[in-house]
């Protein structure tokens, strides 16, 4: 097959050295960074530390895509709209395009392409933490923590069994179908954690404040946080159970995931995750000290591709947020960003955001429709 991975950031140059590396495809890089010829793959876990160059490079929309198989996306959330604007005339029917992770709301974007045929796919979160060493001759994919299992649905539905058996061929781990693409879109992944624990680090923040070094995000984690995480992550499960008849049992709850029955337990969890130690809490520097980097991913994906989605389904479904609209607060009070106004309506912002709404789908049966 034909393959083009999307974006030179680490999950994607990651998945380019693993597919690459096994060497039974055609494999494209689509961007417009300066890539060397071979990328060396490090698969801790499996103990593989091997150069591959069976890639190409390319910042050709018409040659990424016009002859395409299947596209995997891992530009963030933000870029992934003006994107699929940009190569939407390139894509064949039949061509799947998928997201990594698929939360964000890139599929009511896609709405024109599966109306001519195009499946569009997204993975529940991604296949693994991906950390790569960049060097001016040589570049390092890491591959660690991978997934035992994936999971991934399809737009239009009936295609998803044999896109997640592609899929997991293709990345090595195995893949499974999920009842429903819903339970992409409302996973409790990054919105959740990376949002509850930036409420922890700035709910104190003044402007003019600064910090003297950098902060580890998960070890300043506290059960107080663990605590607003359960309530975060029962509003989740609330607007799942309203969605019915959709089965959104993949959606699976945060304690349950990551076998935390307590805030305690969860608190520990999270501090004990290895490939977790890395993540900082979102800081840049100034002269001498930090300050918060309100242009991290943290806040411009998580917030208008991550909550501001959840907080429109509860609006659909009528279900009362009060942990969600107090993240929503704090984000205005920290950067003067308004998606969504105190009584519920739309803010001045709300157009920057991923919602539903955005593209025309207004109620339950919008959502149910769409989804069908």
């Amino acid at each position: 097959m034909n393959i083009t991975v999307v974006g030179a950031g680490n999950m994607g140059l990651a998945i380019v050295s693993h597919i690459a590396f096994v060497g039974k495809h055609n494999v494209q890089l689509y961007t417009n960074k300066s890539i060397p010829d071979t990328i060396t793959m490090n698969d801790v876990e499996a103990g593989i530390y091997e150069d591959t160059s069976n890639f190409s490079v390319t910042d050709s929309a018409q040659v990424a895509f016009s002859n395409a198989d299947i596209i995997m996306c891992t530009y963030p959330a933000f870029l992934r709209m003006p994107f699929i604007k940009e190569v939407e005339k390139y894509l064949k029917p039949g061509v799947k395009i998928g997201f990594f992770p698929g939360y964000g709301g890139a599929e009511y974007a896609c709405k024109g392409l599966i109306e001519k045929g195009v499946v569009v796919f997204g993975m529940q979160r991604v296949p693994y933490v991906a950390r790569c060493e960049k060097n001016p001759d040589k570049f390092v994919a890491g591959i660690l923590s991978k997934k035992k299992t994936l999971y991934l649905a399809t737009i239009p539905y009936g295609f998803t069994e044999e896109t997640a058996k592609q899929i997991g061929e293709l990345l090595d781990i195995p893949c499974e179908p999920l009842k429903e693409y819903l339970s992409i879109t409302l996973a409790p992944s990054n919105p959740l954690l990376h949002i509850t624990g930036m409420y922890t680090a700035f709910k104190d923040y003044k402007p003019g404040d600064t910090y003297p070094s950098e902060i580890p995000f998960y070890e300043q984690w506290t059960d107080e946080t663990s605590e607003i995480l359960f309530d975060y992550d029962d509003e989740v499960q609330q607007i799942c159970r309203a969605l019915s008849p959709l089965d959104l049992a993949d959606v699976v709850p945060l304690p349950i995931y990551y076998e935390s029955p307590t805030p305690h337990d969860m608190t520990k969890k999270l501090q004990s995750i290895e490939s977790f130690k890395a993540v900082r809490v979102p800081l840049k520097k100034e002269n001498d000290s930090y300050i918060p980097d309100f242009g991290s991913r943290m806040f411009v994906e998580d917030f208008p591709f991550g909550v501001c989605i959840l907080k429109a389904f509860a609006l659909i479904l009528g279900i009362d947020t009060p942990i969600i609209d107090m993240m929503l607060k704090f984000y205005k009070d920290l950067t003067g960003i308004e998606y969504f106004e105190p009584n519920g309506s739309f803010g001045k912002d709300i157009l920057e955001t991923g919602i539903p709404q955005n593209f025309g789908l207004n109620t339950k049966e919008d959502i149910i429709s769409f989804y069908k």
